[in-house]
């Protein structure tokens, strides 16, 4: 059985400390929680709008809606945010603000535009996404996304790590923390039970505790 490489807290947290200084430190950390905790795709990441995640008010939606036009295989998903990250965006937020980054001249969504990018690369634009058409279908790519992620892992000593480990890795986490079958195919939009099969079985930093725990509590006749 082949084993996935997929980050548990330890590399979260390098992943993180990477990349959390500079002037983009803000940016960054909320950009990797995109993927890490909301499970977000490269193209999902380019696509959020602001709208999407924060009410008028100003305030941060708990329970949140990824429309149908921005998930990957056009069905909308339930996703939430919960307090302890909840400070991540709100920093994020306050520095977008700080930097004048796509305000509007409305007092709603704390004078941001809500219809634009939530995401910002370093020139403070939307991240580009490419289209290309292939037998009469058009087909995205977020290159300009995906290369950023790269750049922030490539920081890190994580190996055998791409962007699509970070929805992988919050699959999993959902899984061993005891999300069902369904709704991870509610949360995640893959309804292939064999692709989430895939994605929850033990990583290689499970499986030295997997051969240690298999037939555990058998009882073998002792020595002579």
């Amino acid at each position: 059985m082949p084993i996935e490489k997929l980050l548990n807290e330890r590399d979260v947290q390098e992943l993180i400390n990477a990349n959390s200084y500079g002037e983009y430190a803000h940016r960054n950390v909320a950009l990797l929680m995109g993927g890490l905790y909301w499970g977000l795709l490269p193209i999902e990441l380019s696509k959020l709008k602001l709208e999407h995640v924060m009410h008028q008010s100003g305030e941060f939606f708990k329970v949140w809606v990824l429309p149908k036009h921005v998930a990957y295989n056009g069905v909308a998903r339930e996703l939430q945010t919960s307090d302890h990250i909840l400070q991540v965006f709100e920093s994020y937020v306050e520095w977008r603000i700080g930097k004048s980054i796509g305000v509007s001249n409305l007092s709603s969504y704390r004078g941001l535009s809500p219809d634009t990018a939530f995401f910002r690369n370093d020139r403070g634009e939307p991240f580009a996404v490419t289209g290309s058409l292939r037998n009469g279908t058009t087909y995205y790519q977020p290159r300009s996304m995906t290369e950023m992620l790269k750049r922030f892992i490539a920081k890190t000593s994580l190996q055998g790590v791409t962007p699509s480990t970070l929805r992988d890795s919050w699959i999993k986490q959902m899984w061993d923390l005891g999300c069902g079958y369904s709704d991870l195919q509610a949360i995640s939009g893959i309804q292939s039970k064999s692709t989430l099969d895939r994605k929850v079985r033990p990583t290689e930093h499970e499986l030295e505790g997997v051969f240690k725990s298999i037939y555990g509590r058998v009882k073998f006749p002792k020595e002579g």
